[in-house]
This record gives C-alpha cells, structure tokens and sequence, in this order.
C-alpha cells in the first residue's frame, strides 16, 4: 500500500497559475481576473493537476518589460527551486507576446524540466506538435509587431512633415511646448519661457561664453538653476532655428539659420585641445564637499626650476567655476591627493574593515529578521489570493489588501539590500599585500586611476583641506 500511495504521489503534476490582465483588456475585452481564475481551476480540476499558488500580474501587458512584471519574476525565481512542474496560462497572449522575452524564460524552465501550457488553446510544450505551433505563432506574432512598429514609424515621419508634435511639451526644450486642439497641435513658443530663451541667446552672442551665459541668467532668473550643460545644449540644438528631423520651419524659431552657425563655431573655436582622460588619477572620484557634485579636472602649465615645462592638474567644482551656484571656491591638487592616499591609504583601509567586521553579526541579524517579515507576506499574499478565488472577499477589497502586501514587500526588499552586508575579502586581499605600494608607483596613469577606483567610491576634501575617503 506504501508502494502504491507513494506512486500516487510522485505522478501527482504539481502546477502553478500566471494571471495577466491589464487595465485596458479588462474594460474592452472582459478579460477579468476573475473569469481567468475560475477558467483555471476548473482546467486543473478536470486534468487532476495540484495547485500549489497563483501569480497575478494586474494592470500589465505582455509587452510590459520583464523587470515589471513582478509575480513574472518571481514565478521565474521559484521555478529555479524546482518549486513546480508545470505552468498553467489561461491563453498565450497571457504568456508573452514578445519572442525574446518568451525565450529568455523558457531557456530558465528548460533547465529545470517545467513546462508550461495553455487551457484554452493548444499550445502544449510537452509535444513536439504543440512546439512547432508555438514557434509558427511567435513568429507570427513577432511578423506583426515589426509591422505595427513600421506603420508607428511611417506615422510619426508624416506627423513631423506636418509639422505636428509626436510627443508633449516635456519632451521639447526650455521655451517651446505642445499646443492646440487634438488634431491640429503644433509645436509654439512658450510665452512664460520666451523671455528667458531670449536673453540667452543675446547674452550667448555678446559674451561669447557658455559659463558667463549660465551665470547672468542664474543672477536674473532665481527661481531655477541653469547648469552649464543645458545652455550647451540648448546652444547646440538646431530645433531654435526651426529645423526638427530634417523639416526646416518645423517651428516658430528664436534665432536664424546663420546665427545658428556662427554660435557653433564659437563653440568651437572656445574649446580647448582635451587633455587625455587618464592624466586625471582621481576622475570621477573627487566630490565636492559643499554641493555633493562630482569635481571636474582642470590643468595649468608651469615650469620646473630647470626649466623643463610640465603640465599640472588640479580638481574644482564646475558648479562654482561656471555657475557661482557653490560655495566651494578651493581646488585640490593631485599630487598633493596622491600623496595623501600613499601615505593614509591603507591605515583608513584597515579602520574601514575593522568597522565592516565589528557589525556584520548585527546586519546579519536585521537580514534574518526582514527576510521573516518578507515571508510572512507572502504567505498573508497567498492567502488572499485563495480567499479571493473562494468568493469571499470583493474585488474592491482584494485590490487594496494586494497592493499594500506588494508595496510592503518591495520596502523590505529595497531595505535588504541597503543593510546587506558588504564583502570585504578583497579588501583584505590588499591589506595583506606588502608590496602593493612599490607595485602601484610602477604602474603608468591609466592604471593608477583603475587601482583607486576599484576600490574607493569617492573622495572628499573638507573646508579645512583634510581628506576624507568613502570605500565601495
């Protein structure tokens, strides 16, 4: 009898549910949640199958990019546990509708023997029948979508010869938006940005200079920030003369054509020949400490005792240099950084690791607690997901109970990750490397720079001139 019930057992094809429904297919077509639940326990009752839990993606469509399609990704994570045998889907629009997607999944579930099949349409991957109807319908799908892509392409080119906006007024620059009835918008100036478009182009052509530009219209204009970058940009963009993916007149323009020209070579002739990337040691690594902005490099030339002329380098803050937006007026000299870091480099290393091990049992321990709560959750989630297919809660009531368990689970996550301790063997690696430091005055600048990088996140000097080093 063992025997037998055991067999039983072990042919028993446990199964699990993926719901889609998005907010659209709801109201158009009727796909409720409701009616796709009902249709799938009542398949796998028929089939004999075991559900073992249902993952409800609602408000998504199968166009929806993966790392949104949250119970997706989970069901995907469980199937790596060998949680299940099979997945059970309403229709394979339910599924995916893109091929790559589709793909990238099921190479995930082949790994592990899982299959998956439809309800209402057969399209069943444990035959070499429903495979071959599968591909021919992907393709077919993916055929559809490259057209429906290329009928989206030919229509925004004709709305651009029509001189008619594709997207709204977020997506234009500071001193144009979308207005006009819905068939007949245009692309107009903005009359409470007008003014401010105006002087910035007048003081453009009278300084010739982005960062006096960016200056004048932070002193004139207080309500926002100008950074050095977007008057660049805004310089550089030919939509201010009219001209929008190759329309000219497209829109009512600021300036002509030829002043248009005449400023890009201004832009031009105003740049300086760059120094090469890697002269820098520390770029990307030197933050201000008064605005928290990454410091850019600066050069000056001078010369040596004997004469020999030789290129120096230093870091400031770009948002004091051009905008006076900082409080921040010091540079810091690279030689003098690096020779701090040979000298206090590893000493600050050791005190980083010390501090990492001392709280690593009390991280580990909040990690313990959260991923508790994380369960509970998701048993309280699979609850209401029984309770909801039993009828004995509204759908008003469902909704709001699994938006709060969803919204609850994602905070502990993202805390998890915030807490999670930090692995600091590589750290202790090159603590206990004696000859690090003869090894690092060998190495040319570019490699300099990929050894500081690697392991410090950035660097700060305070108001009084000390150092202070933030590790990864």
């Amino acid at each position: 009898m063992k025997e037998i019930a055991k067999k039983i057992k072990d042919s028993i094809i446990r199964v699990v549910l993926y719901i889609r429904v998005s907010t659209e297919e709801q109201a158009k077509y009727g796909y409720s949640l409701e009616s796709q639940l009902n249709r799938l326990k009542e398949y796998c009752k028929q089939k004999g199958y075991k559900i073992i839990e249902t993952y409800i993606d609602e408000g998504k469509t199968a166009r929806t990019k993966l790392k949104n399609r949250k119970e997706l990704l989970k069901l995907v994570e469980d199937a790596k546990e060998d949680k299940f045998d099979r997945i059970i889907v309403w229709r394979l629009d339910r599924w995916f509708r893109n091929v790559a997607d589709y793909y990238k999944i099921q190479e995930v579930l082949e790994e592990h023997n899982i299959s998956w099949e439809c309800s209402d349409e057969d399209y069943n991957t444990t035959t070499a029948m429903g495979r071959y109807i599968l591909n021919l319908k992907l393709a077919d799908a993916q055929n559809e979508s490259d057209k429906t892509s290329e009928r989206i392409k030919f229509n925004f080119e004709n709305m651009v010869r029509c001189k008619r906006p594709i997207y709204g007024s977020h997506s234009f620059p500071i001193g144009y938006k979308v207005a006009g009835e819905k068939k007949n918008k245009k692309v107009v100036k903005d009359p409470n940005e007008k003014q401010v478009v105006e002087d910035m182009f007048n003081k453009f052509k009278e300084t010739r200079s982005i960062r006096q530009t960016a200056i004048y219209l932070n002193n004139k204009y207080t309500y926002r920030n100008f950074e050095y970058e977007t008057i660049q940009r805004a310089i550089k963009n030919p939509l201010y003369y009219g001209f929008y993916r190759g329309i000219e007149d497209y829109c009512e323009p600021y300036i002509t054509k030829e002043e248009y020209e005449e400023m890009q070579k201004m832009i031009k002739r105003n740049s300086k020949n760059n120094i090469k990337a890697y002269d820098y040691l520390f770029r990307g690594l030197v933050r201000c400490y008064d605005c928290h902005r990454m410091m850019t490099g600066n050069t000056h030339k001078y010369s040596l005792a004997s004469g020999e002329k030789v290129v120096g380098y230093s870091y400031r803050c770009g948002r004091y240099e051009h905008l006076r937006l900082c409080n921040n007026r010091k540079g810091v000299n690279q030689n003098k950084l690096e020779n701090w870091l040979m000298k206090n480099f590893f000493s600050e290393l050791n005190k980083y690791v010390m501090k990492i091990d001392s709280t690593k049992t009390e991280k580990n321990n909040l990690i313990e607690n959260n991923d508790k709560k994380i369960d509970k959750l998701k048993n309280r989630k699979d609850r209401l997901n029984e309770l909801y297919i039993d009828g004995r809660i509204d759908r008003e009531k469902y909704d709001m109970e699994y938006s709060s368990i969803i919204e609850e689970i994602e905070k502990l996550n993202t805390k998890k990750d915030e807490i999670k301790p930090i692995n600091v063997e590589k750290y202790k690696s090159l603590l206990d490397n004696k000859t690090a430091l003869d090894i690092y005055k060998k190495l040319d600048s570019n490699h300099k720079r990929l050894f500081w990088l690697e392991y410090i996140d950035y660097i700060e000097q305070d108001g009084e001139n000390e150092f202070k080093i933030f590790f990864k």
